[in-house]
């Protein structure tokens, strides 16, 4: 990798870390008002934060997964509902810019605007039919499109006649004046995501912002100044994966973070330890605790890092590759939560207030902990069907 890309790389990383206490300053806030605030949203911006994975030419900064997952790492120590819209926001250009052509791209991005991406690939309610020019959605639906109030641009899954009796995934973009941000998001972490529902009703898309889901993976649309970057040959899925579990090590990080503050100062109720660190069980959980999110660490950066050099090389992974890679992403999320339970068990009832910042911490990983497309059970059994020589039990490779 070349000396200037590297600095670069670095920079944006350290920036990420100087916002730490800022995005601790403002948790509380995102929590009771269950939003970013502006001043949160225009700094990432300024610092270039939500440009991370954008192509050069569109005013990114076009680095690799390595440095993104580090970003997002530093953010989500910060704050986790500022970590997971830089995550979701971030790999949302790498998508867009991967799945398609310069027609829709060139519309996108527009010089001198920033932009950010919000979208979700499965609809809860669909009424969406091909017409002569492209789409026409009657009315159509989808939950979780974080980031969705602070978005220019959305993106949409959703199923379509193949022209031969059956039905395909296509995925469409849409500007947000054409859509409709419902106020759902009533949750118990992750408050200041916006991963709110979309409604879009009586909207014309175009054809050239719909793409087909079987040509977009085989990069059909891929415009040809993009072809022969690293990071537009970064494997799909499991790039996709990697922005949902990004989160949990800064998570894990802050939670650590904060318990240890507390055990320094903290006795153990109804026992002579008058501080928790001088007790042999909080050694014990202290040292479990940090040796799984160090575990956690290696398996993240390990899969990272392949991920990276597979671009670098245009291999293309086989599917024993990419479900391997996933229950690597599965068990990171295993590890975090299991640190988080140690920490959790000597935190004392104190943990039960809203205020306190290590459950604000818990709260959001929980939310994130819980995403069904990172469900540590699902990922790590689907790896073992296929060490065991079976198929894998999912279509998502």
């Amino acid at each position: 990798m070349e000396q200037g890309l590297l600095q670069t790389n670095k920079e944006l990383v350290t920036k990420a870390r100087n916002l730490i206490s800022k995005l601790h300053e403002n948790s509380l806030e995102i929590d009771e008002k269950s939003t970013l605030p502006a001043e949160i949203i225009e700094l990432l911006q300024k610092e270039g934060l939500l440009q991370v994975l954008r192509p050069k030419m569109f005013g990114g900064y076009e680095t690799n997964m390595r440095t993104f997952t580090e970003v997002v790492t530093e953010i989500s120590r910060g704050n986790g509902s500022a970590g997971w819209f830089v995550s979701l926001s971030n790999i949302r250009d790498y998508m867009i810019s991967y799945v398609f052509g310069r027609k829709a791209l060139d519309e996108i991005y527009v010089p001198g605007k920033n932009v950010v991406f919000a979208g979700n690939f499965k609809p809860i309610k669909c009424d969406i039919e091909k017409v002569e020019g492209g789409y026409y959605i009657k009315e159509a639906q989808w939950p979780f499109v974080s980031g969705s109030p602070h978005a220019d641009w959305c993106y949409f899954g959703f199923p379509t006649d193949d022209g031969k009796g059956g039905m395909e995934f296509a995925i469409m973009v849409v500007p947000r004046h054409e859509l409709e941000v419902i106020d759902d998001w009533f949750v118990m972490g992750l408050k200041g995501s916006g991963s709110n529902s979309v409604l879009i009703k009586d909207v014309f898309v175009p054809e050239h912002r719909v793409s087909l889901d079987r040509l977009a993976n085989k990069r059909y649309y891929m415009i040809d100044e993009l072809r022969e970057v690293p990071l537009y040959n970064t494997p799909f899925v499991p790039s996709l994966t990697l922005s949902i579990v990004g989160p949990a090590l800064g998570l894990a990080q802050a939670a650590m973070d904060f318990h240890m503050d507390r055990v320094k100062k903290a006795g153990i109720g109804n026992t002579f330890y008058t501080k928790m660190s001088e007790a042999p069980i909080t050694h014990m959980q202290i040292a479990q605790a940090q040796l799984k999110i160090d575990s956690a660490e290696l398996h993240l950066y390990r899969a990272v890092d392949k991920l990276d050099a597979y671009s670098e090389q245009g291999h293309t992974m086989t599917m024993e590759e990419v479900v391997q890679m996933k229950a690597d992403f599965g068990y990171v999320n295993q590890l975090c939560k299991e640190a988080f339970d140690l920490m959790v068990a000597g935190a004392g009832s104190v943990f039960t207030h809203n205020k306190n910042p290590f459950q604000l911490v818990y709260r959001d990983f929980l939310t994130m902990h819980l995403h069904g497309f990172i469900t540590p059970t699902s990922l790590i059994e689907t790896y073992g069907r296929v060490l065991c020589g079976q198929e894998p039990n999912t279509y998502f490779l």
